[in-house]
């Protein structure tokens, strides 16, 4: 069992120290990054109702296994759901919160928020499957999460920006922040979903894609981070 539990966190972990050890001007504190991490992994509760109710609402009314099935499983089931679940407790914590004073801290809040979610959900998986789920989910899932964590923050931090010049709503934020993680996600899913030889090749290219842009991206806004109060509008 320790072994599972470690083989299920530890990968998490390791991205998640990664990832803060990028926010190199001034360090957030854990009280906030516990925070996320445990309302993280609670958001995945909620999450699961909801994915429950709409499999059957509208995966009910579909026949399994076809594209549009597959497409509304991956896009709206899976990735709608638990993004804007993991997005509504990193808004709640962290948008007015006078310590996310750099923009990179919205990289470090999503991030922190999006493995809480997949640390629960691998140790459930993990537990299941065993070593070999570990291994492929280390790979593969635990990166897919902390990739749309990434995207989601870089926006977040956009956000916290232009709240200081014009008036910021959740709505208005969210609408910012959560297209781009939700097509990352559900076109992971929707792949995974088809299982066909051209779509495992399309989900690997995709993988490899993502993760290599997503490193890029990180490096970036970790080099250019400023002060949210000395960005204007026009530097984004």
């Amino acid at each position: 069992m320790i072994i599972l539990l470690a083989a299920a966190v530890l990968p998490a972990v390791f991205l998640l120290s990664r990832v803060n050890k990028m926010d190199t001007i001034e360090k957030e504190p854990w009280s906030i990054l516990r925070k996320l991490l445990i309302f993280g992994a609670l958001s995945g509760i909620p999450a699961a109702l909801v994915e429950s109710l709409l499999t059957g609402v509208l995966l009910g009314a579909l026949t399994e296994g076809t594209v549009l099935y597959n497409l509304v499983a991956g896009f709206i089931v899976a990735a709608l759901v638990e993004e804007s679940f993991k997005f509504f407790f990193l808004y709640k914590f962290t948008f007015k919160s006078p310590d996310f004073n750099y923009r990179f801290d919205g990289v470090v809040y999503a991030v922190f928020a999006s493995m809480g979610f997949a640390i629960l959900e691998n140790i459930l998986y993990v537990f299941q499957g065993g070593i070999g789920v570990a291994v492929t989910r280390a790979l593969l899932a635990l990166p897919l999460h902390a990739a749309c964590g990434v995207y989601m923050g870089i926006a977040y931090g956009q956000q916290k920006v232009q709240s200081l010049y014009k008036p910021a709503t959740f709505g208005s934020v969210a609408a910012a922040c959560l297209p781009v993680p939700i097509l990352i996600h559900g076109f992971y899913d929707f792949c995974a979903f088809m299982q066909t030889e051209l779509f495992v090749i399309i989900f690997i290219v995709f993988v490899i894609a993502v993760f290599i842009l997503t490193l890029r991206q990180l490096k970036k806004a970790s080099r250019e981070d400023r002060p949210v109060n000395e960005v204007t509008i026009d530097a984004q």
